[in-house]
């Protein structure tokens, strides 16, 4: 029911935002002394550039994110339709219900030992702890569901375009610039 919910709804940015600061802080290595921005201005420099709330493109992202932040949902996700579509099953001649069936293994065996590495913890990706904020992001990348992983590499290169595309981040990456200059109107 709840992810359902996400997905029939257009979630407000309040109820992702904090999923998308945790992102934010689980990508980069903000934590680093040397790392020359800090997360909030990663996630303003993101707002600006990715118009979240505005966009109509970014609302499979809006509601991705509400279903992320439930932990204990990840391996119940299983996008059936849209996984065989995007594997062309049915055109390779693939036993779909095997092929979904090993998926969902797979999915169930990361969140178990996801869950075992908690503990008690919290079920919500933007109350855990740091290294738990990146062990669940990387879930994602490691599901066998290529939608799964499609939203990992998604999240992950918005936040690496918003962060990279800071001057203040060039010079500890080693990049001088644009070749040309801009012009300037």
């Amino acid at each position: 029911m709840r992810s359902a919910y996400a997905l029939l709804s257009d979630p407000p940015f309040t109820g992702y935002q904090a999923v998308l600061t945790g992102i934010v802080r689980a990508v980069l290595p903000a934590e680093r002394s040397d790392f020359p921005v800090t997360p909030a201005q990663v996630e303003a420099r993101l707002l600006r550039l990715f118009e979240l709330e505005r966009d109509p493109r970014f609302l499979a992202l809006q509601k991705t994110l509400v279903i992320f932040e439930q932990t204990d949902l990840f391996a119940e996700l299983a996008p059936v339709d849209a996984e065989l579509t995007a594997r062309d099953a049915r055109e390779r001649g693939l036993d779909a219900a095997a092929l979904m069936a090993a998926l969902r293994r797979q999915d169930r065996e990361l969140a178990d030992a996801f869950a075992r590495s908690l503990g008690d913890g919290a079920p919500r990706f933007s109350t855990l702890r740091l290294e738990e904020q990146r062990a669940y992001l990387d879930l994602w990348r490691r599901s066998g569901f290529l939608l799964k992983q499609q939203f990992y590499a998604s999240a992950r290169a918005l936040v690496m375009i918003s962060a990279y595309s800071m001057e203040a981040v060039w010079p500890a990456i080693g990049y001088d610039g644009p070749l040309l200059p801009r012009r300037r109107t």
